[in-house]
């Protein structure tokens, strides 16, 4: 094995394990807003403008993670670009 091949090995094992450790990230931060959302479900009532909406907490901010997601992925911002 040549020490370029090494050096590409090891590049690999590290990209691998930054992208596990950002995966392990991402699922903990979601079980953790799942369990915030799920955990609050007392009737609320949302006022826009003129129009008045009431359901339980936990779909306003199930809504709002959502809405985040879907902006995140629309503008993708801060991700890395690829080579």
């Amino acid at each position: 094995m040549s020490a370029d091949d090494r050096s590409s090995a090891t590049d690999a094992n590290q990209a691998s394990k930054s992208s596990n450790t950002k995966a392990l990230i991402a699922i903990i931060i979601a079980i953790l807003a799942l369990a915030f959302v799920f955990s609050n479900v007392a009737p609320a009532t949302l006022h826009f403008l003129f129009l008045e909406f009431t359901m339980p907490a936990w779909g306003w901010f199930l809504a709002v993670l959502l809405a985040g997601v879907i902006v995140g992925s629309l503008f993708p911002w801060f991700r890395p670009r690829r080579k």
